[in-house]
């Protein structure tokens, strides 16, 4: 999964790639991540985001056969954070 954040303060983007196995059970597909990382169950909403990574992506995308790209930014004043802390996906700290 590419995630993408806001924009730096230096113009680059901010990105980060979260890695896992693809397991579909027949109705749920599961990033199956290694431990200490939970897996994370990929919205129905976004399977239309799967593409197949390119051979000029893999040496940067980990050697990942496919991914799907989110943007991510700050919360809605209010909004309830458990369905985002579950995931287990944390931006790394600089």
């Amino acid at each position: 999964m590419i995630a993408w954040g806001e924009k730096k303060e230096d113009g680059g983007e901010d990105v980060v790639v979260f890695t896992g196995t693809a397991n579909w059970d027949g109705e749920k597909l599961i990033m199956l991540r290694e431990p200490p990382h939970p897996s994370f169950q990929v919205p129905n909403e976004w399977w239309g985001r799967l593409k197949p990574v390119s051979e000029e992506l893999k040496e940067m995308l980990l050697e990942a056969d496919f991914y799907f790209s989110v943007t991510v930014g700050d919360l809605s004043e209010g909004e309830d954070v458990a369905g985002y802390i579950k995931t287990g996906l944390k931006w790394p700290l600089k």
